[in-house]
């Protein structure tokens, strides 16, 4: 990349040296180069981290078994032990946490709530997410009265204007009687 910059800087002072002669490679705008730039300084920064962290990665591992080996048999027993039941431990409180969300997902089904707002308002109440279940329980109850109100534009009866539409209109009626009337 930064050879590619030292290139464009040639080329570009190439062409500015002749008179009348046309750029043929578009020049870059400051700004886009000082992003480049940036952006390089970010990469090799990052770099420098990565390698920092993956040696104390490393180091940490062998301090642990400079540490591992001094215990004895016992000791190293008891930890694996310790280790064991801290996995089972974090294992049990997934499926605890797991039952739960299955539990108010059934819950919220029984309550008319779709699969996917079921299992989103699940794992809402069991993380304690209360705008999330606001949001969930707002968008529900919109949706339950568009419905209520769709079955009820279904089910009631036609709007009549106070006459019923097999009889003939009595102004209708008169009017045509008086129209008959000649002068």
């Amino acid at each position: 990349m930064a050879e590619e910059n030292k290139g464009n800087e040639v080329n570009q002072n190439q062409q500015a040296e002749q008179p009348g002669a046309e750029s043929s490679a578009p020049s870059k705008p400051a700004t886009e180069k000082s992003v480049e730039q940036r952006y390089e300084e970010l990469m090799v920064e990052f770099a420098k981290l990565k390698r920092a962290s993956d040696k104390n990665a490393s180091e940490a591992a062998d301090w642990r078994k400079k540490y591992q080996s001094t215990l004895s048999e016992k000791e190293q027993m008891d930890m694996e032990k310790a280790e064991a039941a801290a996995k089972r431990e974090e294992e049990y409180q997934a499926l605890l946490r797991e039952n739960r969300i299955n539990k108010l997902e059934k819950t919220y089904l029984g309550l008319g709530y779709l699969p996917d707002e079921a299992a989103q308002m699940a794992v809402a109440e069991v993380d304690g997410d209360f705008d999330t279940r606001v949001k969930l329980m707002n968008s529900v109850d919109s949706r339950k009265k568009k419905e209520y109100e769709a079955e009820w534009l279904k089910t009631r009866p036609e709007i009549n204007a106070g006459t019923d539409a097999a009889e003939e209109d009595p102004f209708i009626k008169g009017f045509k009687s008086v129209n008959n009337f000649k002068r």
